[in-house]
């Protein structure tokens, strides 16, 4: 029997879940909430709590790369993980992003019409999708029929390039019909495979030159806004797609922040879209610099749509992950993607040179999936806090540790909460305390091993 050691007074739902570097996640019992404060700690104080912005949820791109190993499994294992992935027996994602043509994690360079001149797509074929991802895609929808499906290109169409490439070069002025045009076409075709696509970026990366190793368009602010204002908007309105548009598509660093600032000073641009997307990658943490372009645009929605697990940096533990996700919630981001959703041990298939790992990794004799630091800190999301759920500023204590608190429509409370393990106050473990309707509850964490603890109450 779970939940608080003894009956919870008030009739107050109480549940505790918890992984540690020595314990899977599982429930486990604890105290329940008493009318005696704990004065040697200021407690988290959920009743004077400052409601935020709305929680879309957590996601994992879905790239050509993935698909081919989703695809290389043993259906019963394949089934699983996708299980695992997208229902609350795990991590209970609630969106998928795809690459739209070719990306660093693709198994081929390619685009869906290679056809010089052909403005009207007349030669668009979604064929190399439908052996990989669109089943891919339709299988997570299946699980998950609420799933947000966004896309983005990683280059236009090497014809449409000044250089004729993939890789590198800048979008041609003249080719903007046609770049729209291949938007209108890609979103159609995946709407009539059954996945429809909610929001789509013009670029991955606009200030990414990849140097000659994957493909990559650098877009100057002008040329972006142009394109969305004067191009994109207007074909998803003749076709009679309400797909969104997200700019930027890249880091929120110092030059990041002015870009998109210049972005949406461009008359017209800021109401031809609906939102900014971000990646969090900057090697120091940005996240608070959303919060004034935020408070400066509160009309668009914020959205993380990048940053993954690595095969190489042992940094991006449970703790660091914390940092980036909590961060980028809390700053005005209603979601939070990874980058793929599974890659082999050694981080591929790929294109590109970087050594990125997947959100799980399935290994590529066995087939046996490992989960991720990032995993791990989702899984502690994704079940408890709902669609539509608000995330909270809270005041009080931290003790050293990093958390996020969401309210979900129904009044439910969900707060997730990290800690790295360390010790304080001669050898003692650090502890939270809860005040909630008057009551309070202590939530001793364990010592000397990372935790990630999610407490749920009403």
């Amino acid at each position: 029997m779970k939940g608080s050691y003894v009956p919870s007074e008030g009739g107050e739902t109480l549940r505790l879940f918890q992984t540690t570097e020595t314990k899977d996640f599982r429930e486990i019992a604890t105290s329940g909430f008493t009318m005696h404060p704990y004065p040697a700690v200021e407690a988290l104080d959920v009743d004077a709590a400052a409601e935020g912005h709305a929680f879309l949820g957590l996601g994992a791109a879905l790239t050509d790369a993935s698909a081919w190993v989703l695809a290389d499994m043993p259906e019963e294992k394949r089934e699983a993980l996708l299980r695992d992935l997208f229902t609350p027996e795990g991590c209970n994602l609630g969106a998928i992003r795809l690459n739209i043509g070719a990306s660093d994690y693709s198994t081929g360079l390619y685009s869906y019409d290679e056809t010089p001149g052909d403005a009207e797509m007349e030669r668009f074929s979604l064929a190399r999708d439908d052996a990989f991802l669109v089943p891919a895609a339709r299988a997570a929808k299946a699980l998950r029929p609420d799933l947000f499906v966004f896309a983005s290109p990683w280059s236009p169409p090497s014809w449409m390039k000044t250089n004729g490439l993939l890789i590198g070069g800048h979008l041609k002025d003249e080719c903007m019909p046609a770049l729209a045009n291949y938007f209108v076409k890609y979103v159609r075709g995946y709407g009539e495979r059954g996945i429809p696509i909610d929001a789509v970026t013009p670029q991955n990366e606009t200030m990414c030159d990849t140097e000659g190793q994957y493909p990559c368009c650098t877009y100057p602010p002008e040329q972006e806004g142009r394109f969305a204002r004067d191009f994109l908007a207007p074909a998803f309105r003749k076709a009679g797609l309400s797909t969104r548009i997200w700019l930027h598509d890249h880091d929120p660093n110092p030059a990041g922040v002015r870009r998109v600032c210049e972005l949406l000073a461009i008359p017209g641009v800021e109401e031809a879209v609906d939102g900014v997307a971000w990646h969090c990658y900057s090697g120091a943490d940005h996240a608070e610099s959303l919060a004034a372009v935020k408070a400066a645009h509160p009309r668009l929605g914020f959205f993380h749509t990048e940053n993954g697990p690595h095969v190489v940096l042992q940094e991006r533990s449970e703790w660091w992950w914390a940092a980036k996700v909590f961060g980028m919630l809390e700053n005005g981001c209603e979601l939070f993607t990874s980058w793929n959703l599974c890659l082999d041990e050694l981080g591929t298939p790929a294109t590109g040179a970087h050594l990125c790992g997947g959100f799980v990794t399935v290994d590529s004799g066995t087939h046996d999936v490992v989960h991720s630091p990032q995993y791990r800190l989702f899984r502690h999301i994704g079940p408890f806090a709902e669609r539509g759920a608000r995330i909270m500023h809270v005041e009080g204590s931290r003790d050293g540790t990093r958390l996020i608190l969401f309210r979900n429509p129904g009044g439910e409370f969900v707060l997730v909460v990290a800690c790295d393990g360390s010790l304080v106050r001669d050898i003692q473990r650090r502890r939270l305390v809860v005040k909630y309707k008057g009551g309070y509850k202590t939530l001793p964490l364990p010592g000397g091993q990372w935790s990630v603890s999610t407490l749920i109450f009403k």
